[in-house]
C-alpha cells in the first residue's frame, strides 16, 4: 500500500476503504502526468485482444492517476490532513482531553451542536450567568482559532490539486475495472485465446485485488468454453 494508505489508516481518515481498493503505487512508475478520464462505460470490445488491451490502457491510465496522487500527498506530508485540537482541561468546555477535529465542517456542526444545547440551557433556567459566558467564550474561540486554522489547512490541500488527482485516480481504477468485467465474460476460440486470457486475469486480480464472487466465476468458467 502507498504510504500516505498507512498513514490514512492511522489518522483515521474517511478514504481510508477507497485506499484499500486503490493499488499501491510503489510498485508503478513515477510518471506524473494527467491523464483525464471517465468511468462512463466503454463499447464491448469486439476481440479477446482487444479486451486485453483495453485492461491493459485502463492499467496504465490508473498508474499515472495514481502516481501523482500519491507525489502530491508525499509532498503535503502531514499537511495532507488537517487538524485542530481544542483546548482540554478541567475548565474546558470540551472535555479533560477532547478529540481533534479534521474538517471545518465537523467543527461548525458541533460548534451548532453546543451552541444549541447552552441557549436550551439558558432559557430552561439550567445555566447561570457565568456559566453560560464560560461555554460561549470557548464556542467563541473555536470559531475564531479553529475554524480559521482548519480552512487554512485545508486551503493548502486543495490548492495542491490532490482532491482532483484523487478523484482522477478513483475514476481511473473505475474504468480499470469496467475493463477488466468485460475480459472475464470474453469468450475464448482457441487455446492460445485461453492461454492468453488465463494470464491477464491472474495479473489482474493480482493487481486489482478483487475478489471473485460465485457469478464471475461461473462465467470465467463459460468464457473459457466459448460462451460470452
Amino acid at each position: 500500500m502507498p504510504s500516505t494508505s498507512v498513514r490514512a489508516a492511522a489518522e483515521g481518515m474517511p478514504n481510508v476503504n477507497r485506499r484499500n481498493l486503490l493499488l499501491g503505487a510503489a510498485a508503478f512508475s513515477t510518471a506524473a502526468a494527467v491523464v483525464a478520464v471517465s468511468p462512463a462505460a466503454h463499447a464491448a470490445p469486439t476481440s479477446l485482444e482487444e479486451a486485453i488491451a483495453a485492461c491493459q490502457r485502463a492499467e496504465q491510465t490508473y498508474v499515472s492517476t495514481a502516481a501523482r496522487e500519491n507525489a502530491i500527498a508525499d509532498a503535503l506530508g502531514d499537511k495532507l490532513f488537517p487538524k485542530w485540537t481544542p483546548p482540554g482541561g478541567l475548565s474546558s468546555i470540551w472535555s479533560h482531553h477532547p478529540k481533534a477535529f479534521r474538517s471545518s465542517g465537523d467543527l461548525e456542526a458541533e460548534i451548532a451542536r453546543k451552541k444549541a444545547q447552552v441557549d436550551e440551557s439558558w432559557a430552561s433556567s439550567c445555566m447561570d450567568r457565568a456559566g453560560y459566558n464560560r461555554w460561549m467564550a470557548g464556542i467563541t474561540s473555536a470559531e475564531t482559532e479553529g475554524l480559521t486554522s482548519l480552512r487554512k489547512q485545508e486551503a493548502v490541500t486543495h490548492a495542491s490539486g490532490h482532491h482532483d488527482a484523487m478523484q482522477q485516480a478513483d475514476d481511473a481504477i473505475a474504468v480499470w475495472n469496467t475493463a477488466f468485467q468485460a475480459l472475464i465474460r470474453h469468450p475464448c476460440v482457441t487455446m492460445v485465446e485461453v492461454r492468453a486470457k488465463a494470464a491477464a486475469l491472474i495479473h489482474g486480480y493480482g493487481a486489482l485485488g478483487v475478489a471473485v464472487d460465485d457469478v464471475e466465476f461461473i462465467a470465467c468458467l463459460a468464457s473459457f468454453c466459448g460462451e460470452g
